[in-house]
C-alpha cells in the first residue's frame, strides 16, 4: 500500500521534503512515516521510550533506500521537544512538514480522575502540539513554506464529548482551536495548519474496547485503516491543498456526523 500511495500525485509532492512525525515509533504514526518515506521524503522517527523499535523502523527505511533520522524525545517536555527539533535541523537543515500524532487516550469519569491524570492527558494531547509547532515555526518561516497537520478527534470542532473522556475531549477541542488560530497567524508566512481527526481505527485503543459494536455505528460499515488517515495527511501536504488552512477533516466513515 505504501508504494502505491507513493506513486500518487499527493505523495509525489513530498519527494525530498523533510517530514517530522511525532509518535512515529509505533502504530499509526509509524505507518504514516513509512508512507512518507516511500514517497522519498526524508523522515524523522520520533519515540518517547521504545528506541529499539524506532531504530528498527529507521533501519527498514534506510534499507529501502530512504533517509531516516531516529530521535528519542518526550514532546510533552518543551526541552526535549527542542532537542528533537535541533537534532533534525542539524541533520537535514530544515523542516518542511510537521505531523503531530502524539496523544494519550483513556476512559475515566471526571469524579475519578486525579489532578495528575488530568494534567498528563492535556500535556500529551495539547502541550505536545504547542511545543512542536512553536519550535518548528522559525524554520518554516525562513523558507516561507511549511505544512503542519495536527491530530484531533471526531467531533472536537463541535465540542462533542462522550462520557468518560472529558480530559481527552477538552484537549482535542483545544487542538482544533489552537490550529485554527495558528493557521490565521501564519497564513502570510506560507505555512498551512490543518487538523485530521481519525475515527475508530482497527488498531486503535477505542476500537479495542468497542470493536464489537463500533462497525454497526459507522455508516460506511467498517473500521478505519491507517491508509485512510495517510491519504488525508498527504492531501494536506500536497499542492492540491495550497489554499486550505485552518480546516478540520474527519476521517471516520461518517461516524458521529
Amino acid at each position: 500500500m505504501n508504494e502505491a500511495m507513493a506513486r500518487s500525485a499527493e505523495a509525489e509532492a513530498l519527494r525530498g521534503k523533510v517530514v517530522l512525525i511525532t509518535g512515529s515509533g509505533k502504530g499509526l504514526g509509524a505507518a504514516l512515516l513509512k508512507a512518507c518515506a516511500a514517497a522519498r521524503a526524508r523522515v524523522v522517527v520520533n519515540c518517547k521510550s521504545d528506541e529499539r523499535r524506532a531504530h528498527a523502523i529507521g533501519q527498514e527505511i534506510q534499507r529501502g533506500g530512504g533517509e531516516a533520522l531516529v530521535c528519542r524525545a518526550d514532546v510533552t517536555s518543551h526541552g526535549e521537544a527542542k532537542g528533537l527539533v535541533d537534532e533534525t535541523l542539524r541533520a537535514f537543515g530544515r523542516i518542511d512538514v510537521l505531523v503531530n500524532t502524539v496523544g494519550n487516550f483513556a476512559w475515566k469519569p471526571v469524579a475519578e480522575m486525579e489532578p495528575a491524570e488530568w494534567r498528563t492527558m492535556l500535556a500529551s494531547n495539547l502541550d505536545s502540539v504547542y511545543n512542536m509547532c512553536r519550535l518548528t515555526l522559525p524554520s518554516m518561516r525562513k523558507q516561507h513554506w511549511g505544512r503542519i497537520v495536527n491530530f484531533g478527534a471526531v467531533g472536537a470542532e463541535r465540542t462533542l464529548a462522550p462520557q468518560k473522556v472529558a480530559a481527552y475531549s477538552a484537549a482535542k477541542a483545544g487542538v482544533v482551536a489552537f490550529s485554527k488560530a495558528l493557521a490565521l497567524e501564519e497564513a502570510r508566512s506560507g505555512i498551512t495548519v490543518n487538523v485530521v481527526s481519525p475515527g475508530v481505527m482497527a488498531d486503535g485503543e477505542e476500537a479495542a474496547r468497542e470493536v464489537e459494536q463500533a462497525v454497526d455505528r459507522i455508516p460506511t460499515g467498517r473500521l478505519g485503516a491507517p491508509e485512510d488517515v495517510m491519504r488525508a495527511v498527504l492531501f494536506f501536504c500536497s499542492p492540491a491543498a495550497d489554499f486550505l488552512t485552518g480546516q478540520v477533516l474527519s476521517v471516520s466513515g461518517g461516524w458521529r456526523l
